[in-house]
């Protein structure tokens, strides 16, 4: 059922990332099932490497493909890849790279899986994550990508909250309601057809890569918990929330320009939403000059939005570390 060739080498919009050696063998232990291949960016996160490779090499699915493709770390990394390196399941590399896009777009370029997806260095994969999401995208042929449900966690790994997956549109992933990055698996073909990440995006190449995925095939929500999504101080969520603001609005301008003058009329408010997240992020960090200013703007632009509701509880949370605004998201989400 899969194709013993990489991506790259299949599929024309991929020809830059061929492969420069020969792949190693494949691990198919039933052959009636797809090969999932999920590949793994990674730089300098060697603390949290070891509980993702677990996570994913102690799947129960049968058929599996694993590229951790590292930037070139100087932590210990490294050594964590060593410790693994006796399973045949597991593949990496580590090089200079031109960043996080470019290292997914690595490993999907050498990739031979019928189903692809990517966990990133500081998450992790529920067990029987794999076979949940490979069954679902299965019972549904005209579905292009599955997700699901995620787990807040913590530095530690301590669950903070349930983030549900929100009902899907073009619309909805636009305005930041998007498919939670590593619940997403995506078909082989419909990765061929978008083509690699784009390397211009180092902060939104999911919500990049789902707003261009859109115009080829729909995402269904499948409803399992599938994956942890770690906040720590470093991670780009927590540390560079700025550094989204640009990516998000420039998507959304990109998608209106594409689309026939009829459907834009729910641009007004698809950026007043963004305007609003970046509000929030902005007085949770404390800059609430920001802050109002950002608020101002969703509001001239469409009016009252939902999400400047949070806007309170981002403050309260500033003052009192009570986690509010992100039990809000949780509620509202199970809500919609």
């Amino acid at each position: 059922m899969f194709d013993p060739l990489p991506l790259a080498l299949t599929a024309p919009a991929w020809a830059a990332y061929a492969p420069p050696e020969p792949l190693p063998p494949l691990q198919v232990r039933d052959p009636a099932r797809p090969l999932v291949s999920v590949v793994t960016p990674s730089l300098n996160q060697g603390r949290y490497l070891a509980a993702t490779l677990r996570s994913v090499l102690e799947q129960d699915y049968p058929n599996l493909e694993y590229w951790v493709i590292d930037g070139g770390s100087q932590d210990g990394t490294l050594a964590v890849l060593h410790t693994f390196a006796t399973d045949p399941r597991l593949n990496w590399l580590s090089e200079p790279d031109r960043g996080q896009s470019d290292a997914i777009n690595k490993g999907w370029g050498r990739s031979r899986g019928d189903i692809l997806a990517w966990l990133n260095a500081d998450d992790t994969y529920f067990p029987g994550a794999i076979a949940a999401q490979v069954t679902a995208l299965l019972a549904d042929p005209h579905a292009g990508a599955v997700y699901g449900d995620a787990c807040y966690t913590d530095a530690a790994g301590r669950p903070l909250a349930r983030i549900v997956g929100r009902p899907f549109s073009p619309e909805a992933v636009l305005r930041l309601e998007i498919p939670v990055q590593p619940t997403v698996f995506l078909r082989r073909d419909l990765v061929a057809r978008v083509g690699p990440l784009g390397l211009e995006r180092r902060y939104s190449m999911d919500s990049d890569y789902w707003a261009r995925a859109i115009h080829h095939a729909p995402f269904r929500r499948t409803g399992h918990l599938v994956a942890t999504y770690r906040l720590h101080p470093e991670s780009k969520t927590v540390a560079r929330g700025s550094g989204f603001y640009t990516e998000w609005l420039a998507i959304a301008e990109e998608y209106f320009a594409g689309v026939p003058p009829a459907l834009r009329s729910s641009r007004p408010a698809v950026l007043a939403d963004i305007y609003a997240a970046m509000a929030n992020l902005e007085a949770g960090s404390g800059r609430l000059a920001a802050a109002a200013r950002y608020a101002a703007y969703a509001w001239t632009l469409a009016g009252p939005r939902p999400r400047l509701l949070k806007l309170p509880l981002v403050l309260l949370d500033r003052a009192l570390g009570l986690r509010l605004a992100m039990r809000a998201t949780a509620f509202w989400g199970r809500l919609r």
